[in-house]
C-alpha cells in the first residue's frame, strides 16, 4: 500500500537534480520552523559546493508557515559561507500561497549580497535564472 503525504505531519523531502545549467531542488512536505529551513538550505548549499554549480532553482511545494523576519535573519546567518556566494537562486512558491511573505526573505537576501529572487511560477523563475547568460 502506497503512503500518501499528510500535510499535517512535519518533515520534508528534498530531491536534488543537476540540469545543464544548474541545480534543481524540489522540496515537498511540511516545514514549520526556521530550523527546518536551515537544514533544507544547508543541504542545498552543500550540493552547490560539491558540484560548483552557479545557479539554483528551488521549487517549494511544502505546507507550513513563512518564519517572521527575526527568524529569517537566523536563516541567513546560518547559511553564510555554505555554498550560496556567487550563486543565482530562484525560489518558487509552487503552491502560490505565501509569495508576499517570502518576498521579505528575498529583500533580506539581497541586502546580504545574495543574487536571489522569489517567484510564484517555475517558467518565470527559469527565465530569470538564464537571463543574461553568455
Amino acid at each position: 500500500m502506497a503512503s500518501e503525504f499528510d500535510p499535517a505531519v512535519p518533515g520534508f523531502a528534498l530531491t536534488l537534480e543537476t540540469e545543464s545549467s544548474g541545480l534543481v531542488a524540489s522540496v515537498t512536505g511540511r516545514i514549520e520552523s526556521v530550523d527546518a529551513l536551515i537544514v533544507l538550505f544547508m543541504r542545498i548549499g552543500a550540493e552547490l559546493s560539491r558540484t560548483g554549480l552557479r545557479q539554483a532553482l528551488v521549487i517549494d511545494h511544502t505546507f507550513g508557515v513563512v518564519p517572521p523576519e527575526d527568524q529569517l535573519q537566523k536563516l541567513f546567518t546560518s547559511v553564510e559561507g555554505q555554498g550560496f556566494a556567487g550563486v543565482r537562486v530562484a525560489y518558487v512558491d509552487a503552491r502560490g500561497t505565501a509569495i508576499n511573505r517570502m518576498e521579505v526573505g528575498e529583500i533580506m537576501g539581497r541586502e546580504r549580497g545574495y543574487e536571489c529572487r522569489v517567484f510564484d511560477n517555475e517558467p518565470r523563475a527559469r527565465i530569470w535564472l538564464h537571463y543574461g547568460e553568455q
